[in-house]
């Protein structure tokens, strides 16, 4: 369990550095310029009383292991921007709410759209009736994609211009290799992460950079603690 944003990946130019910090299995951090973004905090990923307070949290949608209330309540602030899927998003005060049409948040320092997660082979874990979102997240002019819990879906494969991916990769809930591959091949981003990868096995990722060696696309597997 982490307690502060030790650098699991440092990206930087003129435009300033951006850090991801991956907590646990489904949170990730990003701090950008003294900013910091939380999706899916939950307290058992990480010791928020020993993390800095959030500039913005964006939940993917209802499930235990993404959405944590406690988690949310300690890093709020009173101007804290909370986004979220219409089922989370009914439940916190003051949240906005983005789904369908992927919709746009947009502050003065980062852009959040919603992209739908759901699964189309298993669609008993996350149905698409439901409305389940990854986010791709925009700041200082590069642009993250969190894929949320989802399988490989033509809304994916739709992105563009993405230079940091975070897919997951995590059977039966999520992704296959095979499927996470194919998006990687599709979208093309700077940096991929496989995260959210319980239950699959750590031989199994650690092939992705074999697989993805000849596209140009740098892997990134973050030790997990």
């Amino acid at each position: 369990m982490k307690t502060d944003f030790t650098q699991d990946r440092r990206a930087g130019d003129n435009r300033g550095d951006i850090i991801f910090a991956l907590f646990g299995h489904a949170t990730i951090g990003i701090e950008w310029n003294g900013k910091h973004i939380y999706l899916d905090p939950c307290c058992s990923e990480a010791d928020f009383t020993k993390l800095p307070k959030a500039d913005a949290i964006l939940i993917t949608h209802h499930h235990d292991d993404h959405f944590d209330p406690k988690a949310i309540e300690m890093l709020r602030m009173n101007d804290t921007v909370i986004i979220a899927n219409s089922v989370v998003g009914e439940q916190i005060e003051g949240a906005e709410i983005l789904g369908e049409g992927r919709r746009t948040y947009v502050d003065s320092w980062f852009t959040a759209e919603a992209v739908p997660a759901y699964n189309i082979e298993r669609p008993q874990y996350h149905p698409r009736e439901r409305g389940d979102n990854g986010y791709i997240v925009e700041i200082a002019g590069r642009r993250i994609y969190v894929a949320g819990d989802t399988e490989l879906t033509l809304e994916m494969l739709a992105v563009e211009e993405i230079d940091y991916l975070f897919l997951p990769v995590n059977l039966p809930y999520t992704m296959t290799i095979e499927m996470a591959e194919k998006a990687v091949r599709r979208i093309l981003p700077k940096v991929f992460y496989p995260f959210h990868t319980i239950g699959t096995p750590a031989e199994e990722i650690a092939t992705f950079p074999e697989r993805l060696a000849e596209t140009g696309v740098e892997v990134f597997i973050a030790p997990m603690e």
